[in-house]
């Protein structure tokens, strides 16, 4: 196979088959049909090796891309100077290097469908058909594509206008069409999500599914299959739990794909209700996250009269443990283990199925064999139906005769807690799915047994021997689950690493505590050392939320291995004073990550690049500032106010923001540490040359000097792999705001990097050639790294611009900036100091707001969330001129916008207005609040729609006028 297609409709995985093609085809020597089974995902490093080693080129094919740039053309170097000269390009450099080789190589040509092919291509067109015969280049050089020169095309089914001729398709050996298949994202998570899982992520893709096939607009020009998203967009890193996971599938479809979806509404492909789907979607996804843990509740009762034990709460058990159980030198085996098991269940570290199943149950951890059926095992709690199945004879002092007794006892121990009420205890759970109520019965005998292959048994023969390594393992499994599932969510969270270091202490801890055992010879001896210490485990002990405090000195040193680790070491730093206090809150192992936090979010699935979106004043750019600020300086005096303005947050930013004198010498900037941002904002005229890499003309004494040099997204992108690389430890994270991301072509614009965006860390090539800071050499390569992060604004109610097509915008997370009514009234209350919602700013942002609520102003053709003014236009800035200030934004502000959405067709009235306007007394006169809004928006749509005529009693509606009537509503209202 020489020249192979893969075309498909959005994330069916066609860069990603592309990719893995190459490696098996040409690295691998396989048949095209040998790796159809193949796991993908296990060879991912070395398909990333191939694809950057010098065996295959990857081109991102974008509009502005022509043959020159690619195969052979006059190459530019301004170093000083400008020379000129035809030189070889990637594909003729590719085939020079395979000719007459024994190995293969690859051409990867990804969204061969974003340019004219047959233009880009060119010549290449014959060359691909006959190969080893050589092709006549613009200056009499020739160009052979030879056998062992394998070349993969991708092209997408969707809005394109650009589709392949006839000339190229004919040329191709293989052609395949990839969908999107339920099958592979069932595979996908086999080894990760259980049954019921995995039907979650499964019924949401229906759900999509039928809903696109339902409501995609029927229309001779367009398939459904085409725009259906393929199942690459409900794929997420496997890595942590099945919460985690379902968390971040969650939040790729509230991030990515619900605003393609929208963009297809807002395109007229699509139609339907789509506020309610996705509150139904989200609301699957909310269901099923829940739903994983189908363990209700867990009470504890009276085994023989089935009463409620009262109180049940980890205060209750941690006070009777220091109160009683120590005190009494830990002889109280049944009420040590009881204690401990209380605080796995109430702590809230671990969900109820989790503490149940990965450790209450788990037969790996303690096992017991049953006396009657020896293939059936227990751990620390059993089924009451099953408790006397585990038996186990003593013998009596006076007797030889045996005398039997039960691990899982509902007799009452002499000295147990419960004694004085002639009863034990056990476990009640109930669940959620209608399973009936069950009765656990916990390890009370400590007989020997099992604690797995790694337990320290002290000795075989007697219960202070047994408790032992029962309750060890327990503690030693609990705090390994919680490390390790804390260690998979914690991201970049200060706090999270905070809380993961703090349980890797508690496991020294606990193994202090067992090599410290060999200093005491009795079993009771070692029992009393043991069980006194386990007190001081601060995670077991508190619930979730609580802080935990410790001297933040003692604390460091003893992470960083600066102090030795001791048991006392360890003991002494909760010492601590007012001054050295450090505090570490206590979190779950389920993180729901909080829809705000978009770092988490932007590294969850793996997408750094992200778009605030809304309309005319929501404040998106003021939003995408703030973001960068809590990023870089979360300690930052504008985040603690109440009322943040945006020369606060600039105040705050400018220490961070990168210079021409931090890029020219980065060695000597403080922001190699402390990362920084920097920001551009589009405009339709904004090229690839003046974001990424291009010429720049210097006059220097009266002659031009010409150089290629990084511009603003080469630069940072250097400097942050600069940062990176001098980094030992996390690496500082840069932030590129692009305002008005969506003023430009997007694709022409980024360029190549395209490809750089998703795949992080790799090299891509360049028409430039630049002496690199970062690499120390003069390369046409960049690298766009993990650590840095773009931050785009866009107005969604700009309808004169490009779309932004799906290859890039699948690239992005969307965050919706709408207008919002709390941040008036909360802007109204901290200028004026009153606690009302009484302002003129929020009468008229209700009206407002209220004519896209009615039906005879709003064109239905748009999505509300898309144009609806936003609030910044009627935030109050002062407690003295502000009827003045919101007069002039009114008039100078908002009725321009509102009148170009006149022209847009985005609101219009077929209704005759003028006779029915309506004076402010009699707005005033009508007492209901939600009436004066509706005779408000009523005047308003008449000022925007007959701006420049007269009113009914012959008055010309101009801003003069329209200020009048704010006035005095004003005065009216006594505002």
């Amino acid at each position: 196979m020489k020249n192979i297609l893969i075309k498909g409709s959005p994330g069916t995985g066609k860069t990603f088959l592309a990719r893995a093609m190459a490696f098996y085809l040409c690295h691998e020597k396989l048949k095209i049909d040998d790796f159809s089974g193949m796991d993908i995902y296990s060879d991912l490093e070395s398909i990333n090796k191939f694809v950057e080693s010098e065996y295959c080129e990857f081109i991102q094919v974008h509009p502005s891309m022509s043959y020159e740039d690619i195969v052979y053309g006059i190459e530019i170097k301004a170093n000083g100077s400008i020379d000129f000269s035809y030189t070889e390009r990637r594909i003729k450099e590719l085939c020079d290097r395979a000719t007459g080789k024994s190995e293969l190589y690859c051409i990867i040509f990804d969204d061969i469908y974003r340019t004219n092919a047959s233009v880009l291509l060119g010549n290449l067109l014959y060359a691909m058909e006959y190969r080893n015969q050589s092709v006549e280049l613009i200056d009499g050089n020739t160009i052979c594509i030879p056998e062992n020169v394998v070349i993969i095309f991708t092209e997408c089914k969707q809005i394109y206008s650009n589709s392949l001729d006839y000339a190229l398709r004919r040329r191709m050996d293989y052609a395949i069409e990839l969908s999107s298949d339920r099958t592979l994202l069932e595979a996908y998570y086999d080894s990760v999500l259980s049954l019921n899982e995995k039907k979650i992520v499964l019924d949401v893709y229906d759900n999509v599914r039928n809903y696109l096939m339902r409501n995609i607009m029927q229309d001779s020009d367009k398939k459904v299959e085409d725009y259906i998203p393929g199942h690459g967009m409900f794929m997420v890193d496997r890595s942590g739990t099945a919460y985690l996971i379902l968390d971040k599938i969650k939040q790729i479809l509230i991030y990515q794909l619900f605003p393609y979806l929208s963009y297809l509404h807002s395109s007229g492909i699509l139609s339907g209700n789509l506020e309610s789907f996705f509150d139904a979607t989200k609301n699957k996804i909310n269901t099923g996250i829940s739903s994983l843990n189908n363990i209700a509740d867990i009470k504890k009762v009276f085994v023989n009269s089935g009463s409620v034990v009262t109180p049940f709460s980890l205060l209750d058990s941690k006070n009777y443990y220091t109160s009683t159980i120590i005190p009494n030198d830990c002889r109280e085996h049944r009420g040590i283990l009881e204690c401990v098991i209380d605080a796995i269940i109430l702590n809230g570290i671990l969900p109820y199925d989790v503490a149940y199943s990965a450790l209450l149950t788990n037969t790996s951890v303690a096992s017991v064999e049953s006396s009657t059926s020896p293939t059936e095992y227990a751990a620390y709690i059993v089924k009451e139906k099953s408790a006397d199945k585990f038996l186990y004879q003593t013998a009596r002092s006076s007797t030889t005769k045996r005398s039997p007794h039960s691990y899982y006892s509902r007799t009452s121990a002499r000295n147990t807690r419960w004694s004085a009420h002639k009863d034990t205890i056990a476990y009640s759970f109930s669940y959620k799915d209608g399973t009936k109520d069950e009765v656990y019965f916990p390890l009370n005998g400590f007989r020997s047994h099992n604690y797995s292959n790694n337990t320290p048994i002290i000795h075989p023969k007697s219960n202070a021997a047994n408790i032992y390594p029962a309750v060890y393992r327990l503690l030693d499994s609990y705090l390994r689950i919680y490390e390790t599932n804390i260690s998979l969510i914690m991201g970049s969270s200060k706090s999270y690493k905070d809380l993961n270091n703090l349980i890797s202490l508690e496991i020294k801890y606990l193994m202090a505590l067992h090599r410290e055992l060999k200093k005491y010879k009795g079993d009771s001896d070692k029992l009393k050392f043991f069980g006194s210490k386990i007190i001081m485990l601060q995670t077991l002990w508190n619930s979730v939320g609580s802080d935990i405090f410790v001297d933040e000195v003692k604390y460091n040193n003893l992470v960083s291995g600066k102090t030795v680790f001791t048991i006392d070491a360890y003991e002494d730093m909760y010492n601590y004073s007012a001054r050295t206090r450090k505090i570490l809150t206590l979190k779950g192992v389920i993180k729901m990550t909080d829809l705000k936090e978009y770092q988490n979010i932007m590294e969850n699935i793996g997408v750094r690049q992200m778009i605030f979106q809304g309309p005319p004043g929501t404040s998106k750019t003021f939003e995408s500032k703030k973001f960068v600020l809590k990023q870089l300086d979360a300690t930052a005096p504008a985040l603690s106010k109440t009322c943040i303005s945006q020369e606060d947050v600039s105040n705050d930013l400018i220490q961070y923001k990168l210079t021409a004198k931090d890029y020219d010498d980065p060695s000597s900037s403080s922001k190699l540490n402390t990362g920084g941002w920097d920001l551009v904002q589009f405009h339709p005229s904004y090229g690839y040359e003046d974001f990424i890499r291009g010429i720049e003309v210097k006059a220097a004494g009266g002659s031009p000097s010409y150089v290629s040099v990084n511009r603003i997204l080469g630069k940072i992108a250097e400097f942050a792999q600069i940062a990176a690389k001098s980094s030992s430890t996390d690496e500082p994270k840069f932030y590129l705001i692009i305002d008005e991301i969506n003023r430009a072509n997007l694709a022409t614009v980024f360029g190549e990097l395209i490809y750089g965006l998703e795949y992080r860390n790799s090299s891509v090539s360049t028409p430039y050639e630049v002496n690199d800071k970062a690499s120390g050499t003069t390369t046409k390569d960049i690298v766009l790294g993990k650590n840095l992060f773009i931050i785009g604004t866009m107005n969604t109610a700009d309808k004169s611009i490009d779309s932004i097509d799906y290859a890039i915008r699948r690239r992005f997370i969307f965050i919706d900036s709408p207008a919002d009514r709390n941040v008036v009234i909360q802007c109204y209350q901290n200028v004026s100091g009153k606690t009302d919602e009484d302002s003129i700013e929020l009468l008229l942002f209700d009206a407002v707001q209220a004519i896209f609520e009615d039906e005879r102003f709003f064109n239905d053709e748009y999505q509300k969330s898309d144009v609806k003014l936003g609030h910044t236009y009627f935030l109050r800035g002062n407690s003295i001129a502000y009827r003045e200030v919101i007069i002039e934004r009114f008039v100078f502000q908002v009725v321009p916008i509102l009148r170009e959405y006149i022209k847009d067709g985005i609101l219009d009235s077929i209704e005759d207005l003028v006779s029915i306007e309506n004076s402010v007394t009699d707005i005033k006169a009508t007492l209901d609040r939600e009436n004066q809004i509706k005779l408000l928006a009523q005047n308003i749509m008449l000022y925007i729609k007959e701006f420049g005529n007269a009113n009914k009693n012959g008055n010309i509606i101009n801003n003069e006028y329209i200020g009048k009537f704010i006035e005095n509503l004003c005065i009216e209202f006594k505002y």
